[in-house]
C-alpha cells in the first residue's frame, strides 16, 4: 500500500509540474537573435478602415477582412535589439537623435524604439530574425484588438495609452511604458510610426481582397501606421494611414515584426 501511495503521489507531483510549466511557460520567443515576446493573433474576420463620414477618403470603405493567424511583436523594435543586428551584420549604426555620441554608447536609450531606419533597414532586420513586416491589414487588426472605436481604447483621447505631442516631451520614449491594448501589445498608437509591408495607394481600400490582402505595386511610397510622439493625440486614430519613400528615415519612424506559417513575400 505504501508503495502504491508513493507511486500515486509521484504521478500527481509530475502532473503538477507539467501543469505549472504549461501555465507559466516563458513567452513565445522566436530564436536567440531576437528573444522578444510575440502574441498570436487568431485567424478570422475584423472590420478594417473608417466608417462612412469618418477619417479620410483613403481609409474607406470600411470592410470585413479575413486574415490567417500570425504572431506579432509585443513591442516596437528597440535600439538594443537593433544594435545587436548591426553588430552581427557589420552594418552602420543609425544616427543618434538624442545626443552626439553613438547609440551603442548611450545606455539610457537601449529600450527606446530604434528610429531613423528606412523601410529597407526594417525589412532586413525582420528577415535576419526570421520574421517580416506586417501588412496594413495585419497591423490594424493587431492594433484594434477587437475594437471598432476611433482609438483602439475608445472614442476619446486617453493619455494613459499613447505618447503624443503634448505628453512626450517631444521625444521617443521607452517601449512598454503606456498601457497595452486588449491583446497586450504596447505603443500601437503614438511613440513612433511603424513601417508596414504595403505600398501606398489612396484607392487601395476600394480594390483590395477581402482575404489576406496585400497591396500590389502601384506607386513609390510605403505605408506607416500608428502615429508618433510628433502627432497630436487626435491624430492617433487606429485607421490613420501615413506614407513615405522606402528610403526615408526620420526620428519618428520605427517598426515591429510579424511571423506566420504561410509567410508572405515582401516585394
Amino acid at each position: 500500500k505504501n508503495l502504491i501511495h508513493t507511486f500515486h503521489v509521484l504521478l500527481f507531483s509530475m502532473f503538477l509540474l507539467s501543469f505549472e510549466k504549461s501555465v507559466f511557460a516563458e513567452p513565445n520567443k522566436l530564436n536567440d537573435r531576437d528573444s522578444v515576446e510575440m502574441i498570436t493573433i487568431s485567424e478570422g474576420y475584423f472590420l478594417m478602415g473608417s466608417k462612412a463620414g469618418e477619417g479620410r477618403s483613403d481609409e474607406r470603405p470600411q470592410n470585413k477582412i479575413y486574415l490567417d493567424s500570425y504572431e506579432i511583436d509585443v513591442y516596437e523594435v528597440s535600439n538594443k535589439r537593433y544594435l545587436n543586428f548591426i553588430k552581427k551584420t557589420n552594418r552602420k549604426e543609425p544616427p543618434n537623435p538624442y545626443e552626439e555620441k553613438p547609440l551603442s554608447e548611450t545606455r539610457e536609450v537601449s529600450k527606446v524604439p530604434v528610429v531613423q531606419v528606412t523601410w529597407y533597414d526594417a525589412v532586413d532586420y525582420c528577415r535576419w530574425v526570421g520574421k517580416r513586416l506586417p501588412t496594413e491589414a495585419e497591423w490594424e487588426k493587431s492594433a484594434r484588438s477587437g475594437s471598432e472605436s476611433k482609438y483602439y481604447w475608445g472614442e476619446e483621447v486617453d493619455d494613459s495609452y499613447a505618447w503624443h505631442w503634448d505628453n512626450s516631451d517631444r521625444k521617443t520614449r521607452s517601449v512598454g511604458e503606456k498601457r497595452p491594448n486588449k491583446l497586450g501589445l504596447y505603443d500601437t498608437a503614438g511613440n513612433v510610426w511603424e513601417w508596414t509591408a504595403d505600398w501606398y495607394d489612396q484607392n487601395y481600400y476600394q480594390n483590395r481582397s477581402s482575404k489576406n490582402p496585400k497591396s500590389i505595386f502601384n506607386g513609390k511610397h510605403r505605408v506607416l501606421r500608428g502615429g508618433s510622439f510628433m502627432d497630436k493625440a487626435e491624430g492617433l486614430r487606429v485607421t490613420r494611414r501615413n506614407w513615405d519613400l522606402p528610403s526615408a528615415k526620420f526620428k519618428n519612424f520605427g517598426f515591429r515584426c510579424v511571423k506566420n506559417k504561410n509567410n508572405i513575400s515582401i516585394d
